[in-house]
């Protein structure tokens, strides 16, 4: 039979229970439920029963009993690891990895896993999760769910969280994330966070080169090259803009991409006009021909200031414009005038002097503008100008050697302070003879 009325605790645990009589051969039982709060070994239960007064028990020996339950539950951790660089303005991945190594019993129920990104990384849908994972944000906070039992002794399937990298990540993250759920008890829950510091370097610098400057005759065509060279993932696209000096109706302006960066429209580079954007990753090279048309009616020494600007889109942050300037003067029908070539070299590596060329932070690039009188009389009144490139520091400028015969003098008229950036222009007094050749030089340091 069952009691009446079922004793408490207080009553089992005081030994102050009395149960009815009991018939020969007649059974009583108490169910006791308990909350296991042990988290490791096992829990021991004793019960004991005593005949009533004046009633003598002729086997009292077998009047306790024990039931022993070993301890099992899950013991939840977190691994969180990366393998990727992390570079302003790129992209990365976390991985994190629940464990139940440290449990004795396999998880029950819901297992949920959050990750609080720091400041300057943007959580990335594309790609996220993992196998039996479902994985969502809410601003920084990405919170991935699963149902999917852990074994005691193992390792659940990994998750990864992808973002892209701004600017304010720099120069480094730290990235905590926790784990809860799956039936662990509160006292297993010190060991469910997990935090992983990674350093996050500068972006890398995207560079985009040169002015040019020629000189044609009327209803003829010059090329510019110009070449972008990308530090980082992104797409960029080109576009040209033109002042004409006087306004005469006919100059026109047309970008073409230059597949083979040789510096001429041949094969398919000049069949069709370059629109739209380009994707680069870190390294890749885009080369473009502008070509300056000049009207037939353009008299001389009439310009065409072309600048040419490269919008880079960047996988993550702002967009950056880069713009580089083509200057096209009209020269005598007697001759194509003075025109002007540029080429650079990496002073700090020793390299060659090129139309483009590579560099690294803090080293120096020389760039040389020659300039020839391809006419057939003298040019006088020469003014040469430049610009520091985008992300480089003026370090000096000078006049090569030795000057043209009939150039008496040249200077250095206008010139930044040195770390500074901006206009340089040198200053020819005398006259340039036909045929007759020289050459200004600057450097910078690159950012």
């Amino acid at each position: 039979g069952q009691c009446v009325t079922p004793p408490t605790i207080v009553q089992l645990e005081g030994g102050a229970f009395t149960l009815p009589a009991l018939a020969s051969g007649q059974t009583y039982q108490i169910t006791v439920t308990a909350t296991v709060t042990a988290t490791t070994g096992s829990v021991s239960n004793v019960a004991t029963i005593a005949a009533p007064g004046g009633v003598i028990d002729p086997a009292a020996g077998n009047n306790s009993a024990t039931d022993t339950n070993t301890v099992v539950t899950p013991d939840l951790t977190l691994v969180k690891t990366s393998g990727s660089v992390f570079t302003v303005g790129g992209s990365a991945s976390f991985t994190l990895t629940p464990r139940n190594v440290l449990g004795t019993a396999p998880t029950l129920g819901t297992i949920t896993v959050v990750d609080v990104l720091p400041a300057g990384l943007t959580y990335v849908a594309a790609g996220s999760g993992g196998t039996g994972w479902v994985c969502g944000n809410v601003a920084q906070t990405v919170t991935c769910t699963s149902s999917t039992v852990i074994a005691a002794g193992l390792t659940g399937n990994a998750i990864t969280i992808n973002v892209t990298i701004a600017s304010n990540a720099a120069p480094g993250v730290t990235n905590t994330a926790s784990i809860s759920g799956g039936g662990e008890l509160a006292v297993n829950t010190g060991n469910n966070s997990a935090i992983l510091i990674v350093p996050v370097s500068n972006m890398a610098v995207n560079t985009f080169l040169t002015d040019g400057a020629q000189t044609g005759l009327p209803g003829t065509s010059v090329l510019y090259t110009h070449v972008f060279n990308a530090g980082i993932s992104g797409n960029v696209s080109f576009a040209a803009s033109d002042i004409a000096t006087p306004l005469v109706a006919g100059w026109g302006v047309q970008i073409y991409r230059d597949f083979n960066c040789n510096g001429v429209l041949d094969g398919v580079d000049g069949a069709v006009e370059l629109t739209g954007s380009v994707a680069v990753s870190p390294g890749a090279q885009i080369c473009v021909v502008v070509k300056s048309n000049i009207p037939a009616a353009a008299p001389y020494n009439a310009q065409d200031a072309i600048t040419i600007t490269a919008t880079f889109v960047p996988i993550a942050g702002p967009n950056i414009n880069y713009t580089r300037q083509d200057i096209t003067t009209v020269g005598a029908v007697g001759g194509a005038g003075l025109t002007l070539a540029k080429t650079v070299r990496n002073v700090t590596v020793g390299g060659l002097a090129g139309t483009s060329n590579t560099a690294g932070p803090g080293q120096v690039l020389e760039y040389v503008i020659s300039y020839t009188n391809n006419s057939s009389t003298a040019v006088s009144t020469i003014v040469i100008s430049d610009n520091t490139p985008a992300y480089t520091n003026f370090t000096s400028a000078s006049c090569g050697a030795p000057l043209p015969v009939a150039i008496s003098a040249c200077a250095v008229t206008t010139q930044p302070s040195v770390g500074g950036a901006g206009n340089i222009q040198w200053t020819l007094t005398g006259a340039l003879n036909p045929a007759q050749s020289g050459s200004v030089i600057f450097r910078v340091t690159v950012q």
